[in-house]
């Protein structure tokens, strides 16, 4: 008897250009039956999102009951888009009654670049960094050996269990420190290569074109600096596999740092809401 197969949708929503897939898991094989890209900025995957979610559904032939779980990119990204994102999931798990998958984001980024490098030799040292714009001169950065970031799925966080490569930083910094740590990790290992993705490479060539060219690993994708959706189908696939399922109150966005308003807060500039104040009343 054919064993049945398990219907999932993933998305993410955390840069300029978001992501959705529909896709089928039957035992240990992962089949891919729908991919759609938003193309639209952060502000307007509120107004694009969930009738990008049904579009989806109806390609696939699918109806919401049919899921049996949602992955969903917890970032860092974007303020915005990641609250979109993982707000419409955490609503559709919820009401479903089924669970969240949550998928680093940077991990994500990386994935694409990392299946690009497998055609190098085995013996090639490589350094691979991927950056999005954090704003207020900062980035947002994963960065480690592709063989470890090819392992990294989400970190663990609390008691809630993760899956992460030896090794591999996740971290929010500024160019100049990036560019001075990729740089003394160079000096450490003439033999070492290195590649860059993500919309900071992009956005700021003059910037990286410090770095020796002469050890830059060159790979001629349309897309490398863009997250894709096979790769998003198979973080989704591989954290099913390692059971990385998770209650929908319990995922979080990562931002690695305190929002806007976070800091407002606490520099006394905004006030607390009515609601929070009279909630921490005994």
């Amino acid at each position: 008897m054919t064993e049945p197969a398990h219907r999932y949708l993933a998305w993410d929503t955390s840069s300029l250009t978001g992501v959705i897939t529909a896709f089928e898991v039957r035992g240990s094989e992962c089949k891919s039956v729908v991919s759609w890209s938003l193309g639209l900025e952060t502000s307007k995957h509120s107004e694009r999102l969930l009738w990008s979610i049904d579009s989806v559904l109806q390609a696939a032939g699918w109806s919401l009951s049919d899921l049996r779980g949602i992955a969903v990119g917890v970032g860092p990204g974007s303020f915005t888009g990641l609250r979109i994102g993982l707000t419409t999931a955490r609503m559709l798990a919820r009401s479903l009654a089924i669970p969240l998958i949550p998928i680093s984001s940077l991990a994500l980024l990386a994935r694409g670049a990392v299946a690009s490098l497998e055609v190098l030799p085995r013996s090639t040292k490589t350094l691979l960094v991927a950056c999005t714009d954090a704003t207020k001169g900062e980035w947002f950065t994963i960065m480690g050996a592709p063989a470890r970031i090819r392992d990294c799925i989400v970190m663990a966080e609390g008691d809630v269990a993760g899956v992460w490569g030896q090794g591999v930083t996740e971290s929010v910094l500024t160019p100049d420190a990036l560019m001075s740590g990729i740089s003394t990790r160079l000096k450490k290992d003439p033999e070492l290569k290195w590649l860059a993705i993500g919309q900071s490479v992009e956005r700021y060539p003059d910037i990286w074109s410090a770095l020796p060219k002469r050890s830059r690993i060159s790979i001629s994708l349309s897309d490398l600096h863009r997250i894709r959706g096979e790769s998003l189908t198979a973080l989704a696939f591989e954290a099913i596999q390692q059971g990385l399922f998770r209650d929908p109150l319990l995922v979080k966005p990562r931002y690695l740092r305190a929002s806007e308003a976070e800091v407002k807060l606490k520099a006394g500039i905004l006030k607390p809401s009515p609601v929070s104040h009279r909630a921490g009343r005994g």
